[in-house]
């Protein structure tokens, strides 16, 4: 197991070099945030936790005790699952970190007013993710079966229940006018048909 403070030290040490060294002058940057760790603890082997800088942050997962993601495709995405849900993880390559896989959490950083802002909002993430749901919130959206689709590779299965069902709701006018919906709808209440029926 990796001991938790020495990681930390050279998260924040590796990611205050990057700002030092490549951010400097960037209109992405939230002059109020500084680089920090937050919530970093053991689960399943591997270690995990969230790095707050001025331009982003991340959930970073790091190999477990023997694992080996080297022959990983950087910038490949892998799902891996914690108690709340599961998240799409992308490989990275840090300079003085290594292999490690990240989740983008907040990205640029100027909705935060100051720092105990998006520190309380990386703890709130933390405790979160660590609390067993009955049905997590998976979101139907695959990029990389939508890629395979795109290309040919793969064809997609339909379930024509759900085109029963809104054919349905067309019928009884209970399909969401686009034009008129409320702006707070998102494409995932759509692809869930999380509309309300008027």
């Amino acid at each position: 197991m990796q001991d938790l403070d020495q990681l930390t030290q050279t998260i924040e040490a590796s990611f205050n070099r990057i700002h030092d060294e490549q951010m400097q002058g960037l209109p992405l940057l939230n002059p109020m945030l500084r680089v920090e760790t937050v919530g970093f603890q053991h689960y399943d082997g591997r270690t995990v936790g969230i790095v707050i800088t001025p331009w982003l942050m991340n959930l970073i997962l790091f190999p477990a005790e023997g694992e080996d993601w080297s022959q990983m495709e950087l910038g490949h995405k892998q799902p891996h699952r914690f108690p709340s849900n599961r998240y799409k993880f992308m490989v990275n390559e840090i300079d003085g970190l290594g292999r490690c896989q990240t989740h983008s959490l907040f990205s640029p950083m100027h909705e935060f007013v100051n720092h105990d802002h998006a520190v309380a909002a990386a703890q709130s993430f933390m405790e979160t993710l660590m609390v067993e749901v009955e049905k997590p919130d998976e979101d139907p959206y695959d990029e990389e079966l939508l890629g395979r689709i795109l290309r040919g590779e793969e064809t997609p299965e339909v379930e024509m229940d759900g085109f029963a069902l809104a054919e349905q709701k067309a019928a009884a006018g209970n399909m969401p006018d686009m034009e008129t919906a409320e702006p707070g709808i998102t494409r995932r209440d759509l692809l869930r048909g999380g509309w309300r029926d008027g």
